[in-house]
């Protein structure tokens, strides 16, 4: 089958691709009218919706840029990067400009389709006047792998289908089977069979939905940690229709939640939850996507896709991703930054114009990658400033280590590498300071400022306290059989990683990395060696978190250091194989590795052989973050009934009332809580079935249970629908 390329409409005859955007407005304008009429058109009104303002207004925004013959995959990352920037600053606006005028509510329904069609015409009107001549539609050929291109566009739907049949009848069978059926795939593509090399993206995009899918889908509510506060404040905005960009808190100053999440949801009908659970884990699939494109020019095919099932199948990227929603946005940016870093196509202009767009997007879709960001981009620059210093000419001995070399000798076009730096150092520091001081009553400066000292006065204690060192991945608490062995791969990985990185800085020509992504990749590798050992910072930076957005960079290097293991070996036996013969063979060996730490990672080893259970969405009676109607009732019952702010929960049920009342207003429970006076205490469907409350334990992850009901004798029940209760 031969057709115009979908994903490269900025090659298209400007003419056909305005006709597409305005097609998709005023299918947008006629399901909303029709919807406002209390008719709904499934699926319509939020898919147009959803390609207009996350890619059409990204296209023409290239087609302004004149930026054409990207290929599939880069045109498609930075249509949406620039889509969610141009949401996100021109909601913004809107916001502030629109009550001047009069406007009391600008993110309403009516002012956001008329402004936003406006500016989807104006878009068009510039497009057309700076970019009428070009015309290079590419033809998409799904000729001869028509097959596999449809197995992997229903591979989602185990994930929707499984997911739907554990929230309906607690049976997770079509969910391990769907694990099982995923941790084949790099199998498949390591003995080169039924999958094409050409469809290795879509494949990539399919397992990274599929698996995301099984967390992000299962209940009907949002499930996790930090995306019941992100629900709050993207709510306040679509219930008030309006930004309050002075209430001080460091989520409220996240753009990612407050516009963007608020914007869409009004234009799509589509609401807060579903964007939480479908929407935004979409738009995440497209960070594997992004690395594909990235370790593919730097290394082969096959090496790239087992880096990106290695990044996918870590229990961070579908566990716990789904639930940071300001997260996903922000490692998109993330990864669009190194994509540009890496960029060959592009001039220097127009890279330097895609930087100041997507810097400033970084820095209001989440404060951690753009700290993160700053930190790499900074050591990078200074590592560039030392090489530049000439030092291995007074110093031999510099130049003649090998890993010191890395350091100190100067490669090729460093000047370039140093300007791009500058330029984005300045527009990080500048940014960040006057963003943080502006937004949310300046929390996010002070907050940054007091956790910079916290840091500088514990660092102080820990050089003058060596035994404040520790490894915080090792737990010594004692573990099963298979916990054990999910250890060990684990460890594996990291030591693989390791030795990948020690051959990029003893190997630097030979691996033919880039420079920037090998400086980035370096320092990365030294901040999560930190990050790990150092108490201080495993408490600043959550360990597990940085150790996904480590992997980003890293994950290739695991590819790397496996078959330099083969090379060692071959060269300890005397070069028994070639280096062809050695190189498919440890691309089979890491598939078969590669599937056994999925099926470790996703928990269905556990759910196999009755070990305790890791993953809630395989596990229908496993306690965790995880909300029933009735609970969401009672939730928002005490929120608009409450008179004082004195409510209490247990560990996980503490999180729900995060959605529905401020996080200062509320607290996890213990024992000697429920004993207090004038206290609202709040017990989910697990506190009531089980008679137990979960309690976290001090200075850990953990929680224990204790028994409740017998202290409530001096307590009045003032709400019950039989899956939740409130006690006062």
């Amino acid at each position: 089958m031969k057709f115009m390329n979908p994903f490269q409409m900025n090659d298209w005859n400007v003419k056909d691709l305005i006709l597409v955007v305005l097609i998709f407005q005023l299918i947008i304008w006629i399901t909303a009218v029709i919807q406002i009429n209390n008719f709904h058109l499934p699926i319509i009104r939020e898919l147009s919706s959803f390609i207009v303002l996350f890619f059409l207004n990204g296209v023409l925004i290239l087609r302004i840029l004149n930026i054409h013959g990207l290929g599939n995959i880069k045109t498609i990352l930075y249509s949406v990067g620039l889509s969610i920037a141009s949401l996100m600053f021109f909601g913004m606006m809107i916001d502030l400009v629109y009550p001047v005028l009069g406007i009391a509510k600008p993110i309403s329904i009516i002012p956001l389709l008329i402004t936003f069609t406006i500016f989807a015409v104006f878009l068009c009107a510039v497009a057309y006047l700076r970019d009428s001549t070009y015309e290079n539609p590419p033809i998409l050929n799904t000729d001869g792998n028509n097959i596999p291109i449809l197995i992997f566009l229903l591979l989602p739907f185990l994930s929707i289908f499984g997911t739907y049949i554990m929230n309906s009848y607690q049976n997770s069978t079509l969910l391990i089977l769907m694990f099982i059926i995923v941790a084949f795939i790099p199998i498949l593509v390591a003995f080169d069979k039924f999958i094409p090399r050409e469809i290795y993206p879509l494949a990539i995009l399919s397992i990274a939905l599929t698996l995301i899918f099984s967390s992000s889908l299962f209940t009907n509510y949002i499930t996790g940690w930090d995306i019941n506060q992100e629900f709050y404040y993207s709510t306040l905005v679509v219930t008030s229709s309006h930004w309050n960009s002075s209430i001080p808190d460091l989520l409220n100053a996240m753009l990612s939640l407050v516009i963007t999440v608020p914007i869409f949801s009004k234009i799509s009908g589509l609401s807060v939850v579903n964007i939480f659970k479908i929407a935004y884990p979409a738009i995440f699939t497209l960070v594997p996507l992004a690395l594909y494109q990235i370790f593919k020019n730097q290394t082969n095919a096959r090496m790239a896709f087992m880096g990106c099932f290695l990044f996918v199948s870590i229990f961070m990227f579908f566990l716990e991703m789904p639930y940071l929603a300001r997260q996903e946005i922000g490692e998109l940016f993330f990864v669009l930054m190194i994509m540009l870093m890496v960029e060959t196509q592009l001039n220097s202009k127009k890279l330097a114009v895609l930087t100041i767009i997507f810097i400033p997007a970084l820095l209001v879709s989440h404060y951690s990658m753009d700290y993160i960001y700053i930190f790499l981009v900074l050591t990078a620059y200074i590592v560039i400033l030392i090489r530049n210093l000439n030092l291995p000419k007074r110093y031999n001995r510099l130049g003649t280590l090998p890993i010191i070399n890395y350091f100190f000798v100067k490669v090729k076009d460093e000047d370039t590498f140093k300007m791009r730096y500058k330029l984005q150092l300045i527009l990080l520091i500048c940014l960040t300071i006057l963003y943080y001081l502006l937004v949310s009553s300046s929390v996010l400066f002070h907050q940054t400022v007091s956790t910079l000292h916290g840091l500088i006065s514990m660092s102080y204690l820990f050089l003058f306290n060596p035994k404040a060192l520790m490894v915080v991945g090792i737990v010594t608490s004692a573990k099963s059989f298979l916990r054990n062995i999910a250890l060990i791969l684990d460890l594996i990985i990291e030591a693989l990683i390791g030795l990948g990185i020690l051959f990029l800085l003893t190997r630097r020509k030979g691996l033919k990395f880039n420079e920037n992504y090998g400086l980035f990749s370096v320092m990365s590798f030294f901040m999560l060696i930190l990050v790990l050992t150092v108490p201080f910072l495993a408490g600043a930076l959550n360990p597990e978190r940085f150790y996904q957005i480590a992997l980003i960079f890293l994950s290739i290097f695991f590819v790397v250091g496996f078959i330099g293991i083969f090379n060692i070996l071959n060269r300890i036996l005397g070069y028994k194989w070639s280096k062809k013969s050695i190189y498919h063979t440890s691309l089979k060996f890491m598939a078969l590795f590669l599937a056994a730490s999925l099926i470790f990672n996703s928990g269905v080893v556990y759910e196999l052989f009755g070990d305790t259970p890791s993953n809630l969405s395989l596990h229908s009676t496993m306690d965790g973050p995880k909300f029933n109607t009735e609970e969401v009732n009672g939730a928002q019952w005490m929120a608009i009934n409450k008179i004082n702010n004195n409510m209490y929960a247990d560990q996980y049920r503490f999180l729900l009332l995060n959605g529905y009342i401020p996080y200062n207003q509320s607290a996890p429970v213990d024992n000697q809580m429920i004993t207090s006076n004038q206290s609202y205490f709040f017990f989910g469907t697990y506190n009531i079935q089980n008679d137990k409350i979960a309690i976290p334990q001090p200075g850990g992850t953990t929680v224990t249970y204790i028994k409740y009901k017998n202290t409530l004798s001096s307590k009045n029940k003032i709400f019950d629908d039989g899956g939740s209760q409130i006690w006062n």
